[in-house]
């Protein structure tokens, strides 16, 4: 079936987040009730990993999360392909006065060591990926054996009153959540991966399965090397 077909590349392109557009998005998500999410997260997230864990970022964005990562003793690399977010990461992290090695980098051919890494997170852009299942392999090479893969994304399913709850959450005000309420439904939903069709592109990847879970609107995706 068509809706079925998993590509290594896909044919949309999604623009880059870069310049303006970037230091908009870090101001809508950098709010405190935002990073106070992000913080517990990190914590939640790495309970099981012992202290001094490598852990990569991929997509860090303004890196909010990564510095959270820093801030619980990890060692932490970030990976984007943006230019102004590894700058404004690194501004985040010097103010925190935490230490990230923040790198410009595209997922699917990273600039990294084989088998670097406990852990590896992504979040919130893995439906933007062109060659999504090349991502896959290349955080399958960078992770130890035994390591863990997380990627979290919107769920192409996810039902529109649920979207409409999980930006009342986010505490961003009338005009940013209208806005973002209209980007999580509209094009974000639309680009996002069901569950089924992850599974089927992580059968296709080094990783071969995956556990699966759907938080809110979200896709949890589970991957062990």
């Amino acid at each position: 079936m068509k809706n079925q077909e998993i590509t290594r590349e896909r044919r949309k392109l999604v623009p880059e987040m870069g310049g303006p557009l970037a230091r908009m998005y870090a101001r809508q998500r950098g709010t405190e009730p935002q990073l106070a999410a992000w913080r517990k997260q990190a914590a939640e997230m790495t309970a099981g990993l012992p202290g001094g864990a490598d852990i990569l970022e991929v997509a860090f964005g303004p890196g909010y999360f990564a510095v959270e990562l820093a801030r619980l003793g990890f060692s932490v690399t970030g990976l984007d392909v943006a230019p102004t977010f590894v700058e404004l990461a690194n501004e985040h992290a010097a103010k925190e006065r935490l230490r990230v090695d923040f790198r410009q980098g595209d997922v699917a051919a990273m600039p990294l060591e084989d088998e670097s890494f406990d852990f590896v997170v992504c979040q919130a852009a893995f439906k933007n990926f062109t060659r999504p299942v090349d991502a896959l392999d290349e955080m399958h090479r960078v992770l130890r054996p035994g390591g863990i893969a997380v990627v979290q994304d919107l769920n192409h399913e996810a039902a529109a009153a649920d979207v409409d709850r999980e930006v009342v959450g986010m505490d961003v005000g009338r005009v940013a959540g209208f806005a973002i309420r209209h980007t999580l439904g509209g094009m974000l939903r639309r680009r996002a991966y069901s569950p089924e069709r992850f599974r089927l592109m992580v059968a296709r990847s080094a990783f071969e399965t995956c556990e699966i879970t759907t938080p809110g609107i979200g896709i949890e995706v589970t991957l062990r090397k």
